[in-house]
């Protein structure tokens, strides 16, 4: 059995989950439903999670966890295309998906049919070279054109849950509630890090523009909430300070770099509301939070990633992989620590693969270190941009703009992405190609003409 939520009966009674409908679902219940569910699959299966922020949808993802099974995270947000390409791809045993999302729901042998959710057995044979380190494997970015997961173990999730917990003193007291997708790997080590906590999560799928967000954080006292970048703008625009957060003692960012005149506005507001905000920093690769910036160095150190968590560290290296000791010097940052993941995978032959990153993780970042340790990220080494915390291959977006026959430029500025074309344009068909693609909204790309190619690479600083 994993470790991770293994320790969940010790809770009981406590509630554990609040649905939509305000329903609750004790750890007592939850713990009940895991074995029921552990007990329809055979072991050293290959199970595929279409996954949502839904109490059947968590419960299906624990019961997975805790049994001996490599699963395979999605967002119910991808097209069902994507979704089957991944079923030729890693041939699951097991399939758990929203009721309605597919349209051959009777092609497989029905195993569990919930109110919202059914798991089904496919007609393929069991994989036996898999490697038993492997445990989840959750999407690299929003780009479904090379679909690449991150191989998970045990130990990596195990190990950054603990982390997590140990740092923001999440306990059974603590109230939080969703505000991202649960496939999305900083949505998912805030489930993580709050149920093997014994914590309440209030299960939601309405936007902080809803006032029905905002009825559910005061009916149920809650206490913390994470967001990425793009979150906390918004937040800024509604007037964060007018609303009602006196229960709040505490709020999180990661998922990208926060601007500084929100880290400034954040960082008023927080204090005068004695509400602490914590900025981390962290990769999926990495199960995902690597760093932290305690509210009392927010403006000290603004602008830092912060300082890595316990038992991990991190260091700079030069092009030739060679550690830089110097403060004020520019090379990749790299991380150490047991919540590395063990490597990558595009099919299920992959899963062959043990440990291959053996806790080193070579971030992609290009940082600086000041003389205190303290760690400022000042652009990519590759072509990545993070739009609200989910990572995007601008290379892959050009590609799928050259098969629309438009040849443009993709460059991330101000965590917006940019279109860059040669030739006039209709933005509006730009636009609609890329939501139909990735999902990434009209607000976050921004369209122009250009003369010449500028794309930042290497070392240098954006």
């Amino acid at each position: 059995m994993s470790e991770l939520f293994k320790n969940i009966e010790k809770f009981k009674n406590k509630i554990a989950l609040v649905d939509q409908h305000n329903k609750k679902y004790s750890y007592k219940y939850i713990s009940e439903k895991i074995k029921y569910i552990q007990s329809k699959i055979k072991k050293s299966s290959v199970i595929l999670v279409v996954a949502s922020n839904n109490v059947e949808s968590i419960i299906g993802y624990m019961s997975f966890i805790r049994s001996k099974n490599i699963s395979v995270l999605l967002d119910k947000s991808f097209k069902v295309e994507y979704v089957n390409k991944i079923i030729k791809k890693y041939k699951p045993n097991y399939i758990f998906f929203p009721k309605g999302y597919f349209n051959w729901q009777t092609k497989f042998q029905k195993i569990i049919s919930g109110k919202d959710y059914i798991l089904v057995r496919t007609h393929y044979k069991k994989y036996k070279n898999i490697n038993k380190k492997n445990l989840l494997l959750l999407s690299t970015s929003g780009t479904t054109q090379n679909p690449k997961f991150v191989r998970l173990s045990n130990l990596n999730l195990t190990t950054n849950t603990k982390s997590i917990i140990e740092y923001l003193n999440i306990d059974s007291k603590q109230i939080t509630i969703t505000t991202m997708p649960m496939a999305y790997s900083y949505g998912l080590s805030i489930i993580n890090s709050h149920l093997h906590a014994g914590s309440k999560i209030i299960v939601n799928n309405n936007s902080m523009f809803e006032k029905k967000f905002w009825e559910k954080m005061s009916y149920y006292k809650v206490n913390s909430f994470g967001g990425v970048p793009q979150f906390y703008e918004q937040l800024q625009k509604l007037k964060f300070e007018n609303l009602n957060t006196k229960y709040l003692k505490y709020i999180t960012q990661a998922g990208g770099k926060l601007k500084n005149a929100q880290i400034d506005y954040f960082s008023r507001v927080c204090i005068k509301e004695k509400i602490k905000f914590y900025i981390m920093y962290g990769q999926t690769e990495a199960s995902p939070r690597m760093s932290y910036l305690s509210p009392e160095k927010l403006i000290l150190k603004k602008g830092s990633i912060g300082q890595p968590l316990v038992d991990t560290k991190f260091y700079l290296v030069n092009e030739n992989k060679k550690k830089i000791l110097k403060p004020f010097t520019n090379g990749e940052l790299v991380f150490k620590g047991n919540n590395v993941s063990l490597g990558y995978s595009k099919n299920l032959k992959d899963l062959e693969k043990g440990d291959e990153n053996k806790s080193i993780l070579y971030t992609g970042d290009i940082a600086f270190k000041d003389k205190d340790n303290f760690f400022y990220i000042v652009g990519r080494k590759n072509r990545f941009i993070k739009i609200f915390g989910i990572r995007y291959n601008l290379d892959d977006i050009e590609d799928i703009l050259k098969k629309n026959k438009i040849n443009a430029i993709c460059l991330s500025k101000d965590d917006k992405l940019n279109i860059n074309l040669k030739k006039n344009f209709n933005e509006e068909k730009i636009q609609q190609i890329l939501f139909d693609s990735f999902k990434i909204r009209k607000t976050e790309i921004l369209v122009s003409k250009i003369q010449k190619k500028n794309i930042i690479t290497g070392f240098k600083s954006i």
